[in-house]
């Protein structure tokens, strides 16, 4: 055994964890502490608190891209550097917050060499720290948007402009304070995004995720493909909480995905189910991940006109793909139920994580317990979740509070629903229990935070950008150009442009991109506001699951040991028909800005039209579709969807909706049971 690996050594790798988990519960302790400070009292100036809060994300994001375990020359030179950007980020933070007040109203827009240089590092720190945690794509965009300043005049056509100087680049994305770096974006991070990820962090650590799996398992004994509809309620939970399709598949694949290996499911087809239903977490309110945060500031609309606006098309998302898992089941053979006892066999607390909290504490807890799973018992256990959810609900549509100081609320009430639900309704725990578990989740909420402001510094660069060029608008003059007016064809290039701005980039980074290069020219054709935005953030979500890259893909194929291109391939026959929602609800508007009876009304056609082509592309219902009634099901699915873009809309829609009521009877009655097909040999080596 070598020395780094005696566990002695300080650079033994279980050590080294523990330090670093120990620093990010520190960090997340100080960082806590500092913005709810803030976000009560308001101590400093918006752009003076920006750069704090970029400092303590900076530091974290490093840390968290430590690896305690570098196996080659190249991790090990990356972990110095993650160190000394970590340091430096203490350094240029220090820096801007003390000298701020001179800066700003004592030179007067001169500054000095010292200024404009710690301008540069915060920008340098931003791209490499975002390569860091998140792969190069990102920190591409902003290299590129740094070179597209800098020579602008050597750009052909559209992209021509006649440049920015390199220290005016510099002034107009740092030091300036009130855009690019710390623009409004990271103004929202600060205190929006923070808050509720600070809540998410807590709630994960007092037993979310565990909670949710049982949500879904009570939910799956009322049906036949409960163990995978299991992991549709467990991802679409947690993804609401976490905010990140991949940290969502992750955390939540791990625990599912070898349950359905176990029961007979292929690997490829567990980590589909699991890759689709991690993408769209982040569109269900009320927490919606952060960008609902951003989209109300972009859009000058309340936080709970957003959260409302995008609850009918969250439904219809997560209905569809429940009834595309319950028809993939059914149709590859796996129709077992959920054992409870198996729920205390699969790891649901990250290994390192538990490892690192019993070096440190002693002592490591799973706030919910997997007992006898009843509806009693989810609502004495769901207290730490449901009492901040309720909190927060409560505050926003009952009180109109500010979502700043109801977010404050929900966590405030988080520590009494947690210690309330370990101390009184669980068996051994203690008041020990419930400290470890709260310093666990300020830590996660660090964890949470820090990747998502450093990826927003980086998108604040690329704005500052375009709004120094002027870009923004030439793009949309030009798209709205190329497309001839015709509204179908602007939609799809927007699809498509918000498909590729989305590859290996974190949702809200990918949406913040699209829709301020795609939304100007949606509007400007005509359509609403909260629409565009809706229709390019649907599609930033299902840049996930979109191969070259396909962020979900990836990471639930390699926790199943399967094949990315087959896990990839089977994703987007699942998620066909999440690619029509955001079509459908720009033609349906009333799903998304609700009347009566119009929005009841579309909401059933809709509903039953996404059946029958979830039905028709997964090709089951009771057993193989007939080609005709394959074929009928989509067109009259089409008409259904698509009847406002015709005369006699209602006439259509009752038509079509009857059709499609007909056909999948039809099959009912006399469609084949034989066939069904047989899952793969699955491998259980979980």
């Amino acid at each position: 055994m070598t020395a780094k690996n005696t566990t002695g050594s300080w650079l033994a790798p279980d050590r080294v964890r523990m330090i670093k988990y120990g620093f990010l519960i520190a960090l997340g302790i100080a960082s806590t502490a500092y913005h709810l400070w803030f976000t009560q009292l308001f101590p400093f100036e918006q752009d003076q608190h920006k750069i704090a809060h970029l400092g303590f994300m900076l530091v974290g994001a490093a840390v968290l891209a430590f690896e305690p375990e570098p196996e080659t020359r190249r991790e090990r030179l990356g972990n110095y550097a993650t160190l000394l950007e970590a340091a430096l980020s203490v350094v240029v933070a220090v820096y801007l917050f003390t000298a701020f007040n001179r800066i700003v109203y004592e030179q007067l827009g001169i500054y000095t060499h010292l200024d404009l240089f710690m301008g540069l590092l915060i920008i340098l720190l931003l791209l490499d720290v975002c390569r860091r945690v998140y792969g190069p794509m990102l920190s591409l965009v902003g290299v590129v948007g740094l070179a597209y300043a800098l020579f602008g005049p050597y750009f052909p056509g559209i992209l021509n402009h006649n440049g920015v100087q390199a220290e005016r680049l510099v002034q107009g994305l740092t030091v300036e304070f009130g855009s690019g770096v710390f623009g409004v974006i990271v103004e929202v991070s600060g205190t929006f995004i923070i808050i509720f990820m600070i809540l998410a962090g807590l709630l994960e650590a007092y037993g979310a995720l565990e909670y949710f799996v049982q949500v879904g398992t009570l939910i799956g004994k009322r049906v036949r493909s409960g163990l995978a509809q299991m992991t549709t309620v467990a991802s679409m939970g947690m993804g609401s909480v976490n905010g990140s399709a991949a940290a969502n598949a992750a955390t939540t694949g791990a625990f599912t995905i070898p349950l359905l290996k176990r029961h007979g499911l292929d690997r490829d087809t567990a980590a589909a189910y699991e890759a689709v239903a991690s993408s769209g977490g982040q569109i269900m309110p009320p927490i919606m991940g952060a960008a609902a945060f951003i989209m109300a500031e972009i859009t000058g609309m309340s936080y709970l006109k957003i959260i409302v606006v995008g609850f009918l098309p969250a439904l219809l998302f997560y209905g569809t793909v429940a009834i595309g898992v319950h028809l993939t089941t059914i149709k590859e053979g796996l129709t077992s139920e959920v054992n409870e006892e198996e729920l205390t066999e699969v790891e649901t607390v990250d290994e390192d994580r538990k490892n690192a909290l019993n070096r440190i504490f002693g002592r490591t807890t799973t706030a919910v317990s997997f007992g006898q799973i009843s509806v009693r018992n989810l609502i004495v256990e769901g207290l730490a979740l449901w009492v901040p959810l309720v909190v927060l609900l409560y505050a926003l549509v009952v009180l109109m509070y500010d979502p700043l100081y109801a977010g404050f609320l929900s966590i405030m009430s988080a520590f009494p629903a947690a210690f309330v639900q370990g101390i009184f309704f669980r068996d051994g725990y203690g008041s020990r229990d419930f400290f470890v578990d709260t310093m666990d989740g300020l830590g996660r909420g660090m964890e949470n935070a820090a990747p998502i402001a450093v990826s927003l510094g980086v998108m604040n660069i690329f704005v500052g950008v375009l709004n120094l060029t002027g870009f923004t608008q030439v793009f949309a003059s030009s798209l709205v150009e190329l497309s001839g007016g015709v509204l179908a064809l602007l939609l799809m290039f927007a699809m498509v442009a918000a498909l590729l701005f989305g590859l290996g980039m974190p949702t809200v980074a990918a949406y913040i991109t699209a829709v301020l290069l795609i939304a100007p020219a949606l509007t400007e054709a005509g359509i609403d506001l909260l629409a565009a935005h809706f229709f390019v953030f649907y599609f930033a979500i299902l840049s996930a699951l979109t191969p070259p890259v396909a962020i979900a893909c990836l990471v639930t194929a390699r926790v199943a040991g399967g094949n990315f291109w087959r896990t990839a391939g089977k994703s987007l026959v699942l998620g066909a028909p999440l690619f029509v929602l955001p079509y459908v609800f720009v033609v349906n508007d009333s799903l998304l800005f609700w009347s009566a009876p119009a929005t009841p009304i579309t909401f059933v056609v809709v509903g039953v039209a996404l059946v029958a082509t979830v039905t028709a592309i997964v090709n089951y219902f009771s057993g193989q579709l007939r080609l005709p009634n394959r074929a009928g099901l989509l067109v009259a699915a089409g008409a259904a969807m698509f009847a406002p873009l015709v005369p006699m809309t209602v006439a259509v829609q009752a038509v079509a909706t009857l059709t499609i009521l007909a056909l999948l009877y039809i099959e009912v009655k006399y469609g084949s049971e034989s066939e069904t097909g047989q899952p793969e040999q699955a491998a259980v080596d979980d």
